[in-house]
C-alpha cells in the first residue's frame, strides 16, 4: 500500500510537470499599458478562453508607459507589444529587427466646442490647439502635412500648440483653455458626450492627402528572431486576436463582458468607445495597402525629420510581417 501511494504521487507529479511545461512552451507574454484599450481585447481573449482554444496561453504583462513597453520588448521581458509601424521602421533601419501585424486603424481627430467658430482646418490659423502627445505625434504631423498641402504654410507657425497628456487636455478644453483639441480616439469619445463636435478625423485627413485611409495605425510588434522560432505560436495568437475582434464587431452582448475592463461609468461614453473601436478594426490583411503606407511614411518623414524616422527617409523593408 505504501509503494502504491508513492507511485500515484510520483505519477501525479510527472503529469503536473508535463502540463506545466506544455503551458510554458505555449505561453506568449503580451505587454500592455495598464489602462489601454488593448486590454479590452486581451481580457476578452482570457475570459472566453480564446487563447486556449487556439493552443496559446496569453500572459498579460502590465506596463506603465509606451517607453516602458518598448524597453520590455527590446529586453525580451515580453514577446509582443502594441505600437506604431513608424517605430518599427526606424528600429529596422538601425538593424534592430522588429515586425508589425495590424491591430487597429482608430486614430482620433480634431474636436471643438459646439459653440466654436472653427468649422474646418482653415479656421485654425491664429488659434490655440491642444495636442495629445509630443511634437512628433503622428496625428499632429498628418495635420501639418494636410495644412501645408492646402495652404502652402506650416500649421506649426500659423497656430499656438499646447502638447500634453490626453486626460489633462480634455479637462483644459472643457475649461475653455484653448480653441481646439487634436486627441486620441478614446478621449475623443469622451468629449462627444460633453457638447463637443468632431471637425475632422485623422483617417479622413489621410484620405484628403490622397492616401488610402484604411491604414492600421498601431499593431502587434515583436522581434523577428522570436517570431521565426515561434511561427505557429504567433499564428495561433493572431487567430485568437482576430476571433476576439470579430466578436467585438458583431455582438453587443460581448461588450458586456468587455465593459469591466473599460473602467467607465457613463453609458454614452461606453457606446461611443464601442463604436469607434469597431470602426478601427482592420480589414483583412490581404487588403492592406503597403504602397499607401510607404507614401504616408515618406510624407511624414519630411515633416517629422530625424527625430521621427532616424536616418531612413523611406519605409524600411520588412516592417510588415508577411508570413
Amino acid at each position: 500500500m505504501y509503494f502504491k501511494k508513492k507511485f500515484v504521487l510520483f505519477a501525479f507529479i510527472l503529469i503536473s510537470l508535463f502540463y506545466s511545461n506544455l503551458e510554458s512552451s505555449n505561453t506568449i507574454k503580451v505587454g500592455s499599458l495598464q489602462y489601454g484599450s488593448v486590454n479590452w481585447e486581451l481580457d476578452l481573449i482570457k475570459s472566453m478562453g480564446l487563447d486556449k482554444k487556439h493552443g496559446v496561453n496569453v500572459e498579460i504583462v502590465q506596463l506603465a508607459s509606451k517607453n516602458a513597453a518598448a524597453v520590455a520588448l527590446q529586453g525580451k521581458s515580453v514577446d509582443l507589444i502594441v505600437t506604431d509601424w513608424f517605430w518599427v521602421s526606424r528600429q529596422r533601419s538601425q538593424n534592430r529587427m522588429f515586425s508589425f501585424i495590424p491591430h487597429s486603424m482608430a486614430a482620433g481627430g480634431l474636436m471643438v466646442s459646439s459653440n466654436s467658430n472653427i468649422d474646418n482646418i482653415n479656421d485654425l490659423k491664429g488659434k490655440k490647439i491642444g495636442i495629445a502627445g509630443g511634437s512628433i505625434d503622428k496625428s499632429w504631423l498628418i495635420f501639418r502635412a494636410y495644412y501645408k498641402d492646402l495652404f502652402g504654410k506650416d500649421l506649426r507657425n500659423e497656430s499656438e500648440q499646447i502638447f500634453g497628456a490626453p486626460p489633462l487636455l480634455n479637462k483644459k478644453i472643457e475649461q475653455g483653455s484653448f480653441d481646439a483639441i487634436l486627441t486620441y480616439w478614446p478621449y475623443q469619445a469622451r468629449l462627444k458626450t460633453k457638447d463637443f463636435n468632431t471637425v475632422i478625423n485623422v483617417s479622413d485627413v489621410i484620405k484628403e492627402l490622397g492616401i488610402d485611409g484604411n491604414i492600421p495605425v498601431i499593431g502587434w510588434v515583436f522581434r523577428d528572431d522570436w517570431a521565426k522560432q515561434n511561427e505557429e505560436l504567433l499564428s495561433n495568437f493572431v487567430k485568437a486576436s482576430n476571433e476576439a475582434k470579430n466578436l467585438m464587431l458583431i455582438s453587443d452582448e460581448i461588450w458586456e463582458k468587455v465593459k469591466p475592463s473599460m473602467n467607465i461609468d457613463n453609458e454614452q461614453v461606453f457606446i461611443n468607445l464601442r463604436e469607434i473601436y469597431r470602426e478601427g478594426i482592420p480589414k483583412e490583411s490581404a487588403n492592406f495597402n503597403f504602397e499607401s503606407a510607404s507614401k504616408l511614411f515618406s510624407l511624414l518623414a519630411l515633416i517629422g525629420g530625424e527625430e521621427l524616422v532616424g536616418d531612413s527617409k523611406v519605409l524600411t523593408k520588412g516592417t510588415f510581417w508577411l508570413k
